[in-house]
């Protein structure tokens, strides 16, 4: 994709792919009772495993740059089932970020870039997710800290 449409954005590391569900607060900014009560409203989520799969690429519009993504009309509705789990056990939780409230679409940065693209399908990627992880993004630094880890089950 980067070399098909000249795209010039280094692409994401591996290991910092993720499915975004929620976004729950500026960890600096966060008082450690608010992560400790997040960390206790995930370990309630009872959910099974289930596949993921993501078969469109295009470009997110983003503030001076161009979010390249996969995404998908069918294949995200566990990611959609775990978020609305997850909103709903953390929402009244006091100094998070009411995330119930903004908009959510499915997706898998790759890289950002400058230019954009328009949706078109791509041979599907797809995988079995059997956790969720609470992580501190390191904003601009390319790395993630694990904060907790929940297996999916039920």
């Amino acid at each position: 994709m980067r070399d098909k449409h000249r795209l010039t954005g280094k692409p994401l590391r591996p290991e910092c792919f993720h499915a975004s569900l929620l976004f729950a607060g500026y960890h600096g900014r966060m008082r450690p009772e608010t992560l400790s009560a997040l960390r206790q409203a995930a370990a309630t989520i009872a959910m099974p495993r289930f596949r993921v799969r993501f078969d469109w690429v295009s470009s997110f519009r983003n503030r001076g740059n161009r979010p390249l993504v996969l995404s998908a009309d069918d294949g995200v509705s566990g990611l959609i089932a775990l978020r609305d789990r997850l909103v709903a056990a953390t929402i009244d939780i006091p100094g998070s970020i009411p995330a119930g409230r903004r908009e959510f679409t499915p997706h898998l940065t790759m890289l950002y870039d400058e230019h954009d693209i328009r949706e078109e399908p791509v041979e599907e990627v797809s995988w079995v997710v059997n956790e969720f992880v609470l992580i501190r993004s390191l904003f601009g630094q390319g790395r993630h800290i694990v904060l907790g880890r929940w297996p999916l089950r039920g």
